[in-house]
């Protein structure tokens, strides 16, 4: 098929550079209502999605215009040439500064025809979320579980012909407990790849822990100022400041205030620095992969060692733009370890949110909020369950003194300290 779309590409003179990518997915998706399974499914789907570049000038300035549409393995070559000459077209109309298109390496190896292996190890996964439903008060109500094998080809007009094979899978699971005035539901998206049957039966146990908790909890105090220990989900989403502020996208469009050789957390730290690396090939990630969507070799990259910017990361287009070498997109994030264990943490009054109904995290402000939907409030003499209520802060304002665990563990695409210590941070009781 690609040979037949290149074909097609090759009638059309102005038309400057070209880009197919190729993704054959083969998927099977358990249904489960308690624990009866309550559908299965199976599907296949090969799709193609084609960019063609127009570059043109105008006063002066040289441009590449862009667009992308899909193409369907079961179109014949006129209805290929009639959705390419409409993206022929559009691309005239989008100014986009001028950039070259990734080179292909003629060593790079091609791999054309790829037999996607079966499933089967979905039976292995749904048992092991399973495994912990074991409560009379508690018990999964309902959850979906998805498994993606998936073949990726990435081909453009500069020699580019690379493809590797992948595999991933999500898990929508919602669970119940019978508390003593009303019954607690709670939901949440599990994101996976490789051998992940205790990383699923982990999250099940700490969610349905998490519904038994939160059926006696007690409504969040306004604490005003606190120190809060961030844990679980709100980790990877706080670290995304860093990733976004040292990306040559954000540098480009002027949002970014990072500079390289310059420090990321200010002057005086008095907590702990941060560093931070992209890993292409995290293990267990379903962002994982050999190669970004322009076709260029990914490999891992110092971005943050100790509290200063190594450089930039990004794309071609961006990469070109502020001329550096371009990493291309990497989307793992491994954060190094801290000074303190979690148990240091505890040793003072704190607020351990181990839940959100919503935590954000603006990028490119620093700013951070979210409402409270779980945590742990000690006191200095007695712990307690608290509930609603909300969090707000700026990172520019906790970034000098916080700390960061010991401990690691792995969040999908993210692999860094479990808990983040946080002081001074307004806190609206419920």
């Amino acid at each position: 098929m690609i040979e037949k779309i290149e074909s097609v590409l090759a009638n059309f003179k102005d038309i400057t550079g070209w880009k197919i990518v190729e993704n054959h997915i083969k998927s099977r998706e358990l249904f489960f209502v308690k624990k009866e399974l309550d559908m299965s499914r199976a599907k296949e789907v090969q799709k193609y999605k084609v960019t063609v570049f127009k570059d043109f000038t105008e006063d002066g300035i040289k441009y590449k215009g862009s667009s992308e549409v899909a193409v369907h393995p079961t179109m014949d070559e006129a209805e290929i040439e009639s959705v390419i000459k409409g993206a022929a077209f559009s691309a005239g109309y989008v100014k986009s500064k001028y950039y070259p298109l990734v080179k292909g390496r003629p060593s790079a190896g091609k791999t054309k025809d790829v037999s996607l292996p079966e499933l089967k190890q979905i039976d292995e996964m749904s048992e092991a979320v399973y495994k912990n439903d074991v409560n009379s008060d508690g018990w999964i109500n309902s959850c979906e579980l998805f498994l993606n094998n998936d073949y990726t080809r990435i081909v453009n007009s500069e020699g580019v012909d690379v493809s590797y094979t992948g595999s991933d899978g999500l898990l929508e699971l919602v669970v119940d407990w019978k508390g003593l005035k009303e019954e607690v539901e709670l939901f949440k998206y599990v994101n996976f790849a490789g051998d992940a049957k205790d990383i699923l039966s982990e999250n099940v146990r700490e969610l349905l822990d998490l519904a038994k908790n939160k059926a006696v909890a007690k409504p969040t105090p306004s604490l005003r100022k606190s120190t809060v220990l961030l844990t679980r989900e709100s980790v990877p989403t706080f670290f995304k400041y860093y990733f976004a502020q040292s990306g040559a996208r954000g540098v480009y469009d002027n949002i970014s205030q990072f500079k390289v050789g310059e420090t990321v957390q200010g002057e005086n730290v008095q907590g702990d620095y941060v560093n931070m690396v992209l890993d292409p090939c995290l293990k267990n990630s379903s962002d994982s992969r050999p190669y970004d969507n322009d076709g260029i070799e990914l490999k891992p990259v110092l971005i943050i060692e100790n509290g200063i910017l190594k450089r930039y990361w990004g794309d071609a287009m961006h990469s070109y733009y502020l001329n550096i070498e371009p990493t291309g997109s990497i989307k793992n994030i491994v954060v190094k370890g801290g000074s303190k264990s979690i148990d240091d943490m505890k040793k003072e009054p704190y607020l351990e949110l181990l839940a959100f109904s919503d935590f954000q995290m603006d990028e490119f402000t620093g700013y951070f909020a979210g409402e409270i939907r779980f945590g742990w409030y000690f006191d200095g003499n007695k712990k307690i369950p608290v509930t609603g209520g909300s969090i707000s802060g700026s990172i520019q304002d906790v970034q000098k003194n916080m700390f960061l665990s010991k401990e690691t563990s792995q969040q999908n695409n993210f692999y860094g300290p479990k808990t983040i210590q946080l002081f001074n941070v307004s806190v609206a009781g419920n």
